[in-house]
C-alpha cells in the first residue's frame, strides 16, 4: 500500500489550522518510518510507540497527542483500524501530561527564531541561522555540535538525522520537517549553510575565522553558548528602548 506524505492526503478538519497541523504530523511520522525502515500504513502499535518515545524529550504532551490523532485519522481515511497504543506508550503520555508546562522552552524557542531572522548572509550568519533553527526545532546543543554531514539525509518532507550513534553504528533518528516560512525553515537554512560552506562530509558546523574562511575543525562544546550570547546582544540592539511610562505590548494598563 502506498503511503501518502502530502498535506492533501490528510483528511480535512473543521478547522483549517487543525488540518494543517495534522498534515505536518503525518509527514513527520511517515518520514520517520521511511528512515527507520518501519511501515507507516498500516502502522503497528509498537511503531507508533517508538515514534512517540523518540520525540518525548523534545515535544510536549499536546503535540504528541495530536500526532497520535493524526495517525489515527489517516488510518480511518484509508479504511484501516487505528493502530492504538501499547500500555508503555500510554504511560509515557500520562507522564508527559503531568509534567509542568515548558514555558521557558517555548520562550527560548521564540527568541531563537527572532535571532535567526536577523542573521546575515555571510558564512557566519548562515551557519548561526542553521544552528539557531535546529535548536528551536528541539535539538540539544551537544547534539548539534556533534553532527557530521554524513548523519543528515534529505527527504521530500524535510530531513532526518541519526544522532548519538553507538558502537554498532546504529543511532537515534530525529526527523525535522520543512517549515512553510522560508526564513525560519531549519531544513532550508541547513541546506544553505552546507552549500555555501561546501560541507559534504565531516563536521557539520565548523569554525569561521575573522576573515570569513571556514576552518576544518568542529565547533567546540562551548561555541553554542557564545553564539547565543552574541546573537542575543545583537537582537537587543535592534529593539528600540521603551519610553518612560510606556509598557510592553500586552502589559496590563496602569491603574488609574
Amino acid at each position: 500500500m502506498s503511503v501518502p506524505k502530502t498535506a492533501a492526503s490528510v483528511p480535512a478538519s473543521p478547522a483549517a489550522e487543525t488540518a494543517r497541523l495534522y498534515a505536518g504530523d503525518w509527514t513527520a511520522f511517515a518520514t520517520w518510518c521511511d528512515t527507520t525502515g518501519r511501515t507507516a500504513l498500516p502502522a503497528d502499535p509498537t511503531t507508533v510507540a517508538a515514534f512517540l518515545a523518540e520525540a518525548a524529550d523534545r515535544l510536549s504532551y499536546g503535540t504528541l497527542a495530536r500526532r497520535c490523532a493524526a495517525i489515527a485519522a489517516m488510518h480511518r481515511l484509508r479504511h484501516l483500524p487505528p493502530p492504538g497504543l501499547p500500555s508503555e506508550a500510554k504511560a509515557l503520555l500520562r507522564g508527559l501530561r503531568a509534567r509542568p508546562p515548558r514555558r521557558k522552552a517555548v520562550v527560548a524557542s521564540l527568541q531563537m527564531l527572532a535571532m535567526a531572522r536577523r542573521c546575515g548572509g555571510d558564512l557566519r550568519g548562515r551557519r548561526d541561522r542553521a544552528i539557531l533553527l535546529l535548536l528551536a526545532a528541539g535539538l540539544g546543543r551537544r547534539v548539534v555540535v556533534a553532527l557530521d554531514a554524513e548523519q543528515v539525509s534529505w527527504t521530500p518532507a524535510g530531513m532526518a538525522m541519526t544522532v548519538q550513534p553507538d558502537s554498532t553504528g546504529a543511532g537515534h533518528v530525529v526527523t525535522v520537517p520543512r517549515h512553510a516560512e522560508g526564513p525560519v525553515c531549519p531544513v532550508r537554512s541547513l541546506e544553505d549553510w552546507m552549500r555555501a560552506s561546501d560541507t559534504g562530509f565531516g563536521p557539520l558546523f565548523r569554525k569561521v575565522d575573522r576573515w570569513g574562511n571556514v576552518e576544518h575543525s568542529r565547533l567546540g562544546a562551548d561555541a553554542i553558548r557564545r553564539i547565543l550570547t552574541a546573537r542575543s546582544l545583537r537582537l537587543k540592539r535592534t529593539i528600540p528602548p521603551r519610553k518612560a511610562g510606556q509598557g510592553r505590548a500586552g502589559d496590563e494598563p496602569p491603574a488609574s
